[in-house]
């Protein structure tokens, strides 16, 4: 009734240099690995949006349009508007004073070059003639 190679085969087995070795292949275990994270960020995504929905007291898949007052909106699209042409106003007086300005500017950098190039002429003028 008892096995005679059991003991044989039990020394044998015990005496052998064993190493781990991943039962699943390289591509089973990346696809795994990429079905977790799909997984998990999907569940992250539902939470995320159900916890804002809480938040805000209304349920996600129902968003309620406020109505909007035509009257207050063409108010406020008049009011825009006016306050457009004002600020379009306001800059061509601010362009003309600006363009006035650049004017005077030239004006007096002509009367300064002339008045500088008289003085001089009268400056030479001066040197040349005798001192007594």
């Amino acid at each position: 009734m008892a096995d005679r190679h059991f003991p044989h085969k039990a020394g044998i087995l015990t005496h052998r240099a064993y190493a781990l070795r991943p039962v699943r292949s390289l591509a089973f275990r990346l696809t795994a690995w990429a079905a977790k994270g799909v997984l998990c960020a999907s569940v992250g995504g539902v939470v995320a949006t159900a916890w804002h929905a809480r938040r805000a007291g209304m349920p996600p898949a129902q968003c309620i349009v406020a109505p909007v007052d035509e009257s207050a909106q063409q108010k406020e699209l008049i009011r825009a508007r006016l306050a457009l042409a004002q600020e379009s106003a306001a800059r061509a007086v601010v362009q003309k004073t600006a363009d006035s300005a650049a004017a005077d500017v030239a004006r007096l950098n002509a009367e300064v070059q002339f008045l500088r190039g008289q003085s001089k002429g009268r400056s030479l003028a001066q040197d040349a003639a005798p001192r007594r």
